[in-house]
């Protein structure tokens, strides 16, 4: 009897002085965050993105104050992607032309065939036209976010690809890259 007397009165201090300090036995804001219900938002996975794209450019005319060296580009894209399946595109491109090639700017406005739209931002390098007049050219494209599955859209994709200056037509594709939406 004596022992468990003991035992009793051995837990009823801890017990005690547990209560006294609420940091013992009162979870944290933390743990009072992490507990609550509500919705769970999980990371959007990173899925591999690839595709082909063909384009027919269009030369805008200059705006005040552009530099000689600067040419404004529309284009109208047709394009085969992930995620996306046939897809059409817009874009803006501003090229600044200097004595080793273009580099570029393009802001790109894709629309799956559903509506929804995927915005991004490419940004990249040519080269000086090659013997049949082709300028070759590479880079990286940055998602900015988009419409629909699209919204919170996230990813980068390298591309490489040539355009035609005689005709303004041109293609590139999609080397490697990861979307997230």
């Amino acid at each position: 009897m004596r022992y468990s007397l003991l035992t009793t009165a051995v837990l009823a201090s801890a017990f005690a002085l547990g209560c006294g300090d609420d940091s013992l036995t009162s979870p944290g804001g933390d743990q009072v965050a992490a507990s609550a219900p509500g919705p769970s938002f999980a990371a959007a996975p990173a899925r591999p993105f690839k595709g082909t794209c063909t384009f027919v450019s269009t030369v805008l005319p200059p705006e005040l104050g552009q530099p000689p060296n600067e040419v404004r580009f529309e284009q109208d894209v047709v394009c085969h992607l992930t995620h996306l399946g046939l897809t059409t595109a817009v874009t803006l491109e501003i090229a600044t032309f200097t004595p080793t090639g273009p580099v570029f700017v393009t802001t790109v406005t894709y629309t799956a065939a559903n509506g929804d739209q995927l915005f991004t931002t490419q940004t990249g390098t040519g080269t000086l036209p090659d013997q049949s007049g082709d300028i070759h050219f590479s880079g990286t494209e940055t998602v900015t976010g988009g419409t629909g599955r699209f919204a919170d859209a996230s990813g980068s994709f390298s591309f490489a690809g040539s355009v035609t200056p005689a005709t303004r037509t041109g293609q590139w594709e999609f080397l490697s890259g990861t979307l997230s939406y």
